[in-house]
């Protein structure tokens, strides 16, 4: 699915008229598509109080065609003015249409009026700024928003709650907090990506006239992944495929005391596909690995025995694939220079995850020596590390730390937590829609960079390796939910859920 961002949906506007149909018919339908929605969840209007905050420019023009439609439906609409009468000709030429019956009050002018007036509603719907915002809200906007928020009623936004940016999620202070977001002609990023989605409550998409053939034409660098890119993005497999036909992925992962971790990533891998399962593993921790994942073959690695570097080294050279990093604990200061350095020529997709990406932290130029296809998989404490950052400037808007990242290394940047991100340097990016709280538990991300690194071994690209990886585990762990509860759900239940989240995608 489509997410448009500002500029696109600006571009896309710009072809609707172009094709006939003028922004004010666009206003109409969107205003209208609010009072449809209002009524929808309120059911008859008659008599009911609604307050409707405006802005100054085209947003507030929305809710001046909205207040009209409601009050022919029967509401009794209040029109708070937040930014004084708009002065853009457009959404001033809505606003001279509003029926007598309508009430208007400016905020700055008429405070108390207002406060009732929103004390007093059964639906508060917020028009105050659009996609076009940015920054931070303040004044009366600030007040009315925030005091909004406080009222037990249905309120509802249109196109993106007041205070979200559309394009990163950035929220502000204040921001409205809406039960359902009515986004017009297409999802925005805010409405996918958090902080914003959590302010959008419910949202419905509604067309403004723009026609579908312009729309569905449109393209845009962020999407949301469903199982139509599923089936697109798998290559087919032959009847008469062989083990090696599907990939042989090296994992260089786990440590005495952490193999834990590599088994999820073995069984994740399995699960996905892969023909052949490759494990460089600490001889500590071998007896444990050799049990709990009979389908792998091992190269054992002494660290007390001089020799052991050819030895990986030999793997290495064997994968078509390879995963380093969970749970490697102290090894990850063995390992990671090794397997960088036969990555540095180039040639086969490379994934680090977990502990070699703290390593990268504390090294700050090895990822630059690798010249091979990259995915990192950080969680948000080890994408701030990575950036010299904290966890609440990552989550503060975290499509801009994916894509920067990317930008900045060339590395496909699968940034994870609730919408898991992945971004790849050319600025696409994908916001996930599967997925749930209940995988907020460790070990689960060790899961997902199995069953990524499954698809890097299948030969499938780095940036669509990723996106498959990020949209079947949260499958999994949404069937998880369902089965034992998000909070009962376990990151070992996720590759056991695997096979129905397959046969949910691809049906036989």
């Amino acid at each position: 699915m489509q997410i448009f961002q500002r500029q696109e949906i600006q571009a896309l506007e710009q072809a609707g008229e172009k094709a006939g149909i003028s922004l004010s018919a666009m206003m109409e339908q969107a205003g209208q598509a609010l009072a449809w929605e209002a009524e929808k969840r309120l059911g008859n209007l008659q008599g009911r109080p609604i307050a409707l905050l405006c802005g100054a420019g085209n947003n507030g023009g929305d809710g001046f065609v909205c207040a009209r439609a409601l009050t022919e439906k029967g509401a009794v609409c209040t029109v708070l003015l937040v930014q004084g009468e708009p002065k853009a000709p457009l959404s001033r030429s809505a606003f001279l249409e509003m029926p007598e019956a309508v009430s208007c009050l400016c905020a700055e002018h008429q405070p108390r009026e207002s406060e009732l007036a929103l004390a007093t509603a059964c639906c508060v719907i917020d028009c105050v700024f659009g996609f076009g915002f940015r920054g931070d809200l303040e004044g009366d906007a600030a007040r009315f928003l925030a005091l909004a928020n406080t009222h037990d009623c249905l309120r509802l936004a249109a196109d993106l709650p007041s205070g979200v940016e559309c394009d990163t999620g950035r929220a502000s202070r204040n921001t409205f907090q809406a039960h359902v977001t009515v986004a017009f002609t297409g999802k925005k990023p805010a409405h996918c990506s958090y902080p914003g989605k959590a302010f959008c409550g419910e949202t419905m998409t509604a067309s403004v006239g723009i026609p579908p053939a312009l729309t569905d034409r449109a393209e845009t660098a962020f999407f949301q992944p469903d199982s139509g890119f599923f089936q697109e993005a798998l290559p087919p497999v032959s009847a008469q495929a062989n083990k090696g036909d599907l990939g042989r992925l090296l994992l260089v992962c786990g440590s005495y005391g952490m193999t834990g971790a590599c088994i999820m990533a073995a069984r994740g891998a399995l699960r996905c596909g892969v023909g052949l399962l490759h494990i460089a593993i600490d001889a500590r921790a071998y007896p444990i690995l050799a049990q709990a994942v009979p389908e792998a073959v091992f190269t054992v690695l002494d660290f007390s025995v001089p020799g052991w570097e050819g030895k990986l080294e030999a793997a290495l050279e064997s994968c078509s694939a390879c995963v380093i990093g969970s749970g490697l604990g102290e090894s990850a200061g063995l390992l990671c220079p090794p397997v960088f350095s036969h990555f540095a020529q180039g040639g086969k997709p490379l994934l680090l995850d977990a502990d070699a990406l703290n390593f990268c932290a504390r090294h700050p130029g090895a990822l630059k020596k690798i010249a091979a296809p990259l995915v990192v998989t950080p969680h948000p404490g080890e994408m701030a590390r990575l950036l010299g950052t904290s966890i609440p400037q990552v989550q503060a808007d975290r499509l801009t730390a994916a894509l920067g990242f990317a930008q900045e290394t060339g590395a496909v940047t699968v940034l994870k937590g609730a919408a898991t991100v992945t971004a790849e340097k050319s600025g696409q990016a994908a916001i996930n829609p599967t997925g749930n709280w209940g995988m907020a538990k460790g070990g689960s991300g060790d899961v997902l960079a199995g069953s990524i690194g499954a698809f890097l071994a299948q030969g499938i690209l780095p940036f669509q390796s990723a996106v498959l990886g990020v949209y079947l585990h949260g499958l999994a762990g949404d069937l998880c939910a369902e089965r034992f509860t998000p909070r009962a759900m376990l990151p070992t239940d996720l590759p056991d859920m695997l096979p129905e989240a397959w046969k949910a995608l691809l049906p036989l």
